[in-house]
């Protein structure tokens, strides 16, 4: 009798022991078959373009860009020049701020309609010393 009432509580004390991980294991499990069975079409999602583009003393780097019409495009831009430069699209209404040597900037929007944008840094004479170039959206 005496050992079926340890045996009893060491069953007792194992079930107390795992009743989380195995709660925990099966809330897991059922997350992930609903994220798996509710998932969007690739049609619906929203493709991204990304470009770094690096201003340097020879000019954008990159100064040719391309996107789709539709994306939505991110332009990371990195001033690598001695002197304070930005990137700006005239034609979308798209300007970074001014970035400092060695500081960079995030610029995002969408490619809404299809063309042929030049962009330049807006920095006083620097359009005619190279820094300009071109955004393609087909």
């Amino acid at each position: 009798m005496v050992l079926k009432g340890v045996e009893n509580k060491m069953s007792r004390h194992w079930y107390r022991q795992l009743r989380y991980p195995i709660i925990a294991l099966a809330v897991t499990l059922t997350l992930l078959w609903t994220h798996h069975s509710h998932r969007l079409p690739a049609s619906y999602a929203i493709a991204t373009r990304t470009h770094t583009v690096t201003i340097s003393s020879a000019g954008f780097l990159p100064n040719q860009l391309t996107a789709h019409e539709g994306e939505r495009v991110s332009l990371m831009i990195v001033n690598t020049d001695t002197r304070p430069h930005n990137l700006s699209i005239r034609d979308l209404n798209l300007a970074s701020t001014e970035l400092k040597p060695t500081q960079s900037t995030l610029l995002q929007f969408s490619a809404a309609k299809r063309g042929r944008y030049h962009f330049v840094s807006d920095a006083p004479g620097y359009p005619e010393t190279g820094f300009q170039g071109m955004l393609v959206i087909d």
